[in-house]
């Protein structure tokens, strides 16, 4: 089996031959993209098992890792930034990795099919988190909305506070802000009960809009969260 360590301007990717691939990102670069670079800046180091990836794809400007729907719960939260390319690496080595990551999900008899489980750790984030029109707390198995005064009455209107048990959120949404004088961002959660047709963010009660600047722990509070109701 190759071992082997692809360096890309995201940062590093280390296949130990094994079954194990280890992401150091580049906290240095941020490149054309940001807030991808950011949020590759926070994570530091990822560490994926082979069972949580459906291949890796080379083509003529890098590798990309493709991960099985529901292995990643930052993946599942947010499509918009991609923390699993790497343009610019060895591609004869890249290619060499590929074959050996497939060899091993055949052995192994991985399937390609969703996750049952999360296989990669969420980011580390608090069980609190104040945004600009509401207070988050995860305790006790229950989410809790604790609307601020910029909140409007259409917020306040289920009560504040106003709780979920954690048992009854279905999907957590995250959103950046949109552009430099753009709308904020937000975290919005679903239950089995939420209509088809939301109220925009600053109407809903069960959506939290984001204070500027914070969309990454915003985004990092979203995906545990996501592991909380989904173990």
């Amino acid at each position: 089996m190759t071992r082997g360590e692809l360096t890309s301007t995201n940062g590093t990717v280390v296949w130990d031959g094994l079954g194990t691939l280890r992401i150091r990102y580049d906290a240095t670069r941020s490149g054309f993209h940001p807030l991808a670079g950011a949020v590759r800046a926070r994570l530091g180091e990822r560490v994926l098992p082979v069972e949580a990836l459906r291949s890796v794809e080379v083509t003529g400007t890098g590798a990309r890792l493709v991960l099985r729907e529901g292995a990643d719960p930052l993946q599942s939260v947010t499509r918009l930034i991609d923390v699993y390319d790497f343009p610019g690496v060895d591609l004869d080595l890249a290619g060499d990795i590929a074959r050996d990551v497939a060899q091993v999900l055949v052995r192994r008899d991985v399937p390609a099919t969703a996750a049952t489980a999360w296989l990669v750790a969420p980011p580390g984030a608090p069980d609190q988190f104040e945004g600009h029109d509401a207070t988050l707390v995860v305790a006790n198995g229950r989410l809790t909305f604790t609307y601020r005064r910029s909140a409007g009455r259409k917020k306040k209107a289920l009560g504040d506070l106003w709780s979920v048990p954690l048992d009854e959120i279905v999907d957590v949404e995250w959103m950046p802000e949109q552009g430099r004088l753009g709308a904020r961002g937000f975290l919005r959660i679903a239950t089995a009960a939420t209509p088809d047709v939301r109220p925009k963010p600053r109407h809903d009660p069960a959506t939290m809009v984001s204070r500027r600047h914070t969309d990454v722990d915003v985004l990092f509070f979203a995906t545990r969260l996501l592991t909380r109701i989904r173990p």
